[in-house]
């Protein structure tokens, strides 16, 4: 009986780590900054329709070739760009995300 409670006393400690850890790596890893209430129109490459905001922005974080994306909330729209524009329309209920560049550190940082 004690050797079943330990089992499952690590088992339930290791899910609530691997539970914590992805949050904690999420909060850390931002890699956009959003214009609310603006499109960044062109260089589309992909439209993701019934789509959220979330999934919009973990398809752009995922694709290697997406430096850009616009999300329609409206008509839950995602459209993946390979740049943004060099302006920004307004428009209401979209929300654009421009991909932000990895910061590198010299060698004297690490």
């Amino acid at each position: 009986m004690h050797q079943v409670q330990a089992v499952l006393a690590k088992c339930v400690i290791t899910i609530s780590i691997m539970l914590v850890i992805p949050e904690q790596a999420t909060a850390l890893e931002r890699l956009f900054v959003f214009v609310q209430q603006a499109d960044s129109p062109g260089n589309d490459y992909s439209r993701i329709n019934n789509s959220t905001f979330e999934k919009c922005e973990l398809s752009c974080e995922r694709d290697i070739e997406c430096n850009a994306f616009t999300y329609n909330q409206i008509r839950g729209e995602c459209f993946l760009k390979k740049a943004p524009a060099q302006w920004t329309t307004i428009r209401p209920g979209a929300i654009t995300g421009i991909r932000l560049s990895p910061i590198q550190l010299s060698p004297e940082d690490e």
